[in-house]
């Protein structure tokens, strides 16, 4: 099926390199989103595919149209899910992701202010026990941090390393992301310290 030969595609070329494999994926995706119209069962998840194939494409690349009609796709996949979906986090963490990659590239606030809030609206769908809550606490996390990077504010950096802080009682001795855990928080305690001078942040 296309479906199945543009995901090989993507494969080889996440294994290879090879441009030539990525542009042909995206143009294969393509063709399967054009037979599955609105109110297909399948529709979101081929808007997804291109759309992650366009971020692979854009972050080879750089060119800023691929992000900007990867974003567009993962809004109008967002659309299809209801409320209690379980992709939803999912596909708000993409977006999310994909505000921040913009935000770098360009330096838009209101890319980075929609992404913090949809790495919220994210978290709020992983209740304690949800098996992605650390990944979420700590995307907000470094969207909170990078805002205040660029602004400033004392109120995202207090709540970034607390959500690093919460992040890290998840991961707790012997889980495999413990180490990243501790080198985020250790980061942003040091950037709070630049700011403000406390020593107990240097010593922690």
């Amino acid at each position: 099926s296309l479906n199945n030969l543009a995901a090989s595609l993507g494969d080889r070329f996440r294994q290879r390199g090879v441009p030539s494999d990525l542009d042909e994926c995206i143009e294969l995706h393509r063709a399967a989103l054009l037979l599955r119209p609105p109110g297909h069962s399948d529709r979101s998840d081929s808007l997804n595919n291109l759309a992650a194939s366009l971020g692979d494409r854009f972050r080879q690349r750089g060119v800023p149209s691929d992000l900007d009609e990867c974003i567009e796709l993962l809004r109008a996949a967002l659309l299809l899910h209801p409320p209690d979906h379980s992709d939803k986090s999912y596909s708000l963490n993409n977006i999310a992701a994909s505000l921040g990659e913009r935000f770098k590239q360009r330096g838009v606030p209101s890319d980075l202010d929609e992404s913090i809030e949809l790495h919220r609206a994210a978290l709020l769908l992983c209740p304690p026990n949800h098996s992605n809550r650390s990944h979420s606490l700590r995307n907000l996390a470094a969207s909170l941090g990078e805002r205040f990077r660029q602004r400033g504010v004392p109120s995202d950096i207090d709540e970034c390393i607390e959500l690093h802080r919460a992040a890290l009682l998840l991961r707790p001795p012997g889980h495999s992301d413990r180490s990243q855990s501790l080198n985020n928080l250790a980061i942003s305690l040091a950037d709070r310290f630049r700011q403000r001078g406390l020593s107990s942040d240097l010593d922690e």
